[in-house]
């Protein structure tokens, strides 16, 4: 018991602090959320800087075909005003390229707007498009070529210099977009290997778990009682397996106290059977000592009254007190033998011998003296492993039963039959009687713990389901047989061994 103790409180050590599995799952949950949560932000920090991107690209496109759109202008009106100033009219008039220039004006403000570095030039131009009061024509037109000559150089320039700043920052675009592309798609497989792999991880471990603590739990119901399941987890399924090693010790106590019990039991028992027989083994042994008494003093009256005794009487009397001291000690060495300890492990045993040995035995017992035992033996059986001290209880609760069935059998002579015989590898041993028999209600639960037919005090139910209880433990069988006013036949069929022993 002291290793039952120590592994008992060993399961009922203080264990770390228990996760739940529903705790285990919501950690999980706000892991694979903030998880989430992180992408999510990138997500939308990059997508701002996307936005950015993309509304100076916007911004730049619309600056681009201002700058586009009035240089166009510009131009065209630049090469009319040459045109004109060109041909063979003397003086020419402004009025002849105004609509050329008319296109160009609605522009300008918003030009001046948006690149206020140009705004000087913008306005020589605007100044010289509107004109001096009294300024000759011709000396007006050369000045507007002029200024928009260098207002079309500084458009150029800012024509460059927006298309060059719109291909860098579209460079710099598909740049972002392809490191949020592979960013993002890193995340994704990421986040799907990482809680993918736990997951799998985690139900793997807890599928295996289960079935050990399933594999051990029907290894319990078949009698294991080994090493205790080792518990690694700290969770429900945890709980669980120290649980069901709780069981395994619990069930280990309970048997061996349950052995311990059954072998007190036994003791008892087999003590109160042999107290049972004191008497008649008394009076067995008090027949002999008395003859013994009564011709040692007459011999020793015949010395003492100088009668001579001749040599015939003295050896007459002598034989006659041999016998008796050999009755004696066949009385004793009978008692010896089924009253000594034996082993409690299975051993090879000679059946037929512990049959002659409990049979001599138990018929120094009063209910025995009108009833004759009857042996029927095959001296051809091999030997039987199993505990000497269970079988001899086991024949002994029979042959009581026999002896008590036929107490108030009248009309024919009592008698209890022991036979063993071999059959198909299998040693039957049976103990029949003639006695009272047994209806089918009674048959069916003879073999019942405490179920008794016998009146309070002699009987508490426990010889069959005894008898029962060690016949199983070693491999084999018991039935019973019985008849209403012919008699009970009980058979025990015990596994033999190959290894055959002679019969006494």
């Amino acid at each position: 018991m002291v290793a039952v103790d120590v592994a008992a409180a060993s399961i009922r050590a203080p264990t770390r602090l228990r996760l739940t599995l529903y705790a285990k799952g919501l950690v999980a949950f706000v892991g694979l959320l903030a998880y989430l949560i992180i992408v999510g932000l990138y997500v939308a920090h990059e997508q701002g800087r996307l936005l950015h991107f993309h509304g100076h690209l916007e911004q730049l496109h619309v600056e681009n075909e201002l700058l586009t759109k009035v240089n166009t202008a510009l131009t065209h009106s630049l090469v009319t005003l040459q045109t004109l100033l060109n041909s063979d009219l003397a003086e020419p008039r402004f009025n002849d390229i105004q609509l050329d220039l008319a296109a160009l004006a609605p522009n300008l403000p918003a030009l001046k707007e948006t690149f206020p570095e140009i705004a000087s030039t913008i306005g020589r131009f605007e100044r010289h498009l509107s004109g001096a009061s009294g300024e000759r024509e011709r000396d007006r037109l050369v000045a507007l070529r002029d200024s928009g000559q260098e207002f079309s150089a500084e458009l150029e320039k800012r024509e460059t210099r927006t298309q060059s700043q719109t291909d860098q920052m579209s460079k710099e675009f598909l740049r972002v977009v392809q490191h949020f592309t592979v960013i993002l798609s890193v995340a994704f497989l990421l986040g799907l290997a990482v809680f993918g792999s736990a997951a799998m991880m985690f139900f793997s471990r807890l599928t295996s778990d289960i079935k050990n603590a399933e594999a051990r739990t029907a290894a319990i119901v078949e009698g294991y009682r080994g090493k205790p399941l080792e518990v690694t987890r700290h969770d429900e399924v945890g709980a669980l397996m120290e649980h069901i090693n709780r069981i395994q010790s619990e069930l280990s106590g309970r048997e061996q106290q349950q052995a311990i019990s059954n072998e007190h039991r036994f003791f008892r028992e087999k003590m109160a059977a042999v107290g049972s027989l004191a008497a008649a083994v008394a009076h067995e042994i008090n027949n002999p000592i008395n003859s013994i008494s009564g011709i040692a003093q007459h011999t020793i009256d015949g010395i003492r009254s100088h009668k001579r005794l001749d040599d015939e009487t003295l050896c007459g009397n002598a034989e006659f007190i041999l016998k008796q001291t050999e009755r004696i000690a066949l009385i004793v060495r009978q008692i010896a033998d089924v009253s000594a300890p034996r082993s409690a492990d299975p051993e090879l045993l000679d059946i037929n011998e512990l049959v002659q040995t409990t049979c001599s035995f138990i018929r120094f017992d009063k209910r025995f003296r009108n009833i004759p035992i009857m042996p029927d033996l095959d001296h051809d059986l091999p030997a039987v492993r199993a505990v000497a001290d269970h079988l001899t209880q086991v024949l002994m609760n029979l042959l009581i039963n026999a002896a008590d069935a036929m107490q108030e059998v009248a009309g024919r002579k009592p008698m209890v039959r022991v036979a063993t015989r071999r059959t198909n590898g299998v040693i039957n041993l049976s103990v029949s009687d003639n006695g009272q028999g047994m209806d089918s209600t009674v048959r069916a639960h003879v073999f019942e713990q405490s179920f008794t037919t016998k009146p309070a005090g002699k009987g508490r139910g426990i010889g069959l389901y005894l008898c029962k209880t060690l016949i199983e433990e070693i491999g084999g069988r018991i039935d019973l047989e019985s008849t209403v006013g012919a008699g009970t036949t009980v058979r025990v069929s015990l596994p033999s061994q190959q290894r055959s022993t002679a019969a006494a």
